[in-house]
């Protein structure tokens, strides 16, 4: 079972700070709103379990349902104190949170998984790499194992590698160089980075768009128990 555990990245672009917080259900959000109201901060609910908060020059966004706050200020006294409450939270949860963290359509003999991390995708995967970072959480890395582990160990996978593979091709991002890669499922998990683990000078990241292209039928039942504190919704 995952323990949660507070890891706050700062992006030089876009100049935010970002913390992963545990994936929240509704009533939880709302005790997130209660705790920021009391810390003074004047809060918007914009539904969807998403919330903006604000107290002078700080502005807190948060997605509850994604399981991300940013803010432009360090967010760490703030959003800090609220965890322990919220993961004492009795929740009714279903055994089943895949839909939190993927979605899967068959393509022939092909599963294709489109990925839904917190930080690892779209610009802010560019600014991670271009700073050397990894913004992929214990709980994400957790679903990309329980899909990779149900295919064929000859399944190969897209993804992006710190140092160079057979075949691979340079990517530069800023000042560092990267290698678009082709690695056998169990090379990449073994070599997969995360915010708490993984060696940067071999490391391995989900390719920039979240899509893997999977050999045969994946296993797609994911279960909250394995997600621990990281998944409350």
């Amino acid at each position: 079972m995952l323990s949660f555990r507070l890891h706050q990245i700062f992006l030089g672009t876009p100049n935010r700070y970002f913390l992963p917080v545990p994936k929240l259900s509704t009533s939880q959000v709302a005790k997130l709103s209660e705790h920021l109201t009391g810390r003074g901060l004047r809060v918007a609910d914009l539904g969807a379990s998403k919330l903006r908060a604000q107290s002078g020059g700080t502005r807190v966004s948060i997605d509850g349902k994604l399981g991300l706050a940013s803010s432009n200020d360090d967010m760490l006294d703030l959003l800090g104190p609220s965890i322990p409450v919220l993961l004492s939270a009795k929740t009714g949860r279903p055994t089943d949170r895949s839909t939190l963290y993927f979605a899967v359509k068959r393509l022939g003999g092909l599963s294709v998984v489109h990925l839904f991390p917190r930080l690892e995708s779209l610009s802010t995967w560019t600014c991670l790499r271009r700073e050397g970072l990894c913004g992929l959480t214990p709980d994400e890395a957790e679903a990309v194992r329980r899909l990779l582990k149900s295919v064929p160990e000859s399944s190969q996978v897209d993804c992006v590698t710190a140092s160079p593979t057979t075949g691979s091709r340079p990517l530069q991002m800023g000042r560092k160089v990267y290698h678009r890669s082709r690695l056998p499922a169990p090379e990449f998990l073994s070599r997969l980075r995360t915010m708490e683990s993984g060696t940067a000078d071999s490391a391995a990241y989900l390719p920039r768009d979240s899509v893997l292209k999977l050999d045969g039928q994946v296993d797609s039942v994911l279960s909250s128990a394995e997600l621990g504190e990281w998944c409350l919704a």
